[in-house]
């Protein structure tokens, strides 16, 4: 899901902006970018055919996400991850989204629960897409946005956008072998089920134990 970028910017600004923060993250994900990658304004600019000005202001967005890191009078860098950095991101989003799917249970109704089943059933056919790494990664982070959103939580997605790099994410997504994507498939359809059934303390488990089980597959990747 891309930023919402403040109101204040002029109307093409903002679209621009939108253009390079949607090209640098996908970059970046893909692993085309790689960590450690300095990002130049001029040489983003002009590759992308935009003026610096949204260039810099994707680079903010996107060092507030954790995936770049802004250095004084040096410019933008890919973030480098330890394997420390990574395990501690994955166990703090179990942690939060693990609540979340929680409160999901509590609160969603049976129009969220048909959302989250039509996401995931979009999930489940990401393989037979034209790009299905790309799909599968799409499809994944709009299956975890919805049940945060039907938490009904206007914190737990920024607190998980602090503590985790949607770029470093997808990277991971488009790591997965057919053991990951089969267990990440069973995984979410038991976070549905919990939550179609009000089982806060079984959404809340489902989730959990699926982020930290993802951690050892990005620990690999």
């Amino acid at each position: 899901m891309l930023p919402v970028v403040p109101q204040t910017t002029h109307d093409g600004e903002a679209a621009h902006t939108r253009v390079a923060y949607a090209a640098l993250r996908e970059q970046i994900g893909s692993g085309e970018l790689e960590p450690g990658s300095w990002l130049r304004e001029h040489t983003v600019a002009t590759s992308l055919g935009l003026s610096r000005t949204p260039v810099r202001e994707a680079l903010r967005l996107l060092a507030a996400e954790g995936a770049v890191e802004l250095v004084h009078n040096r410019g933008a860098r890919v973030v480098s991850w330890s394997a420390e950095d990574i395990d501690e991101a994955y166990r703090l989003r179990a942690l939060m989204e693990g609540y979340g799917a929680g409160l999901a249970a509590a609160r969603a109704d049976a129009a969220c629960v048909a959302e989250l089943r039509e996401l995931q059933e979009r999930y489940e056919r990401a393989p037979h897409e034209h790009d299905p790494r790309a799909a599968s990664a799409r499809c994944n982070d709009d299956f975890h946005a919805a049940v945060l959103a039907a938490s009904g939580s206007a914190r737990l997605p920024v607190l998980v956008a602090m503590v985790s790099s949607a770029p470093l994410v997808r990277r991971v997504l488009r790591s997965y072998d057919d053991d990951d994507r089969k267990r990440s498939v069973l995984a979410h359809r038991d976070v549905i089920t919990a939550i179609a059934n009000g089982d806060e303390a079984l959404a809340t488990s489902a989730m959990s134990s699926h982020i930290l089980a993802a951690r050892y597959s990005a620990l690999r990747a």
